[in-house]
């Protein structure tokens, strides 16, 4: 007989999904609604946050940012991209 208990996840693994670090599974949907935007030509991507947490939130907002794309809007539920615009980095000499 298994142990019914067995469905409560561990603490390490509660702990590790509340930390900052987005997991394989955010980073291909991301990855996916970017792709499927671009590819039906549209202007803006829609990336649904409902399954984020307040820091994975914040880190996809700096992740996105960093790697030259342009958020045309941030809340809690949701980023949608600009996929037209693109953010100019000057480098420092």
């Amino acid at each position: 007989m298994t142990n019914r208990y067995d469905k409560i996840p561990d603490y390490k693994v509660i702990k590790s999904a509340m930390q900052q670090e987005l997991t394989d599974k955010q980073i291909e949907y991301v990855k996916s609604e970017i792709e499927t935007a671009a590819l039906q030509n549209g202007n803006n991507a829609y990336i649904d946050l409902v399954n984020f947490n307040p820091d994975q939130k914040e880190k996809l907002g700096r992740v996105l940012k960093s790697k030259g794309y342009q958020l045309v809007e941030e809340s809690n539920w949701s980023i949608i991209i600009d996929l037209k615009a693109s953010v100019i980095r000057f480098k420092q000499l």
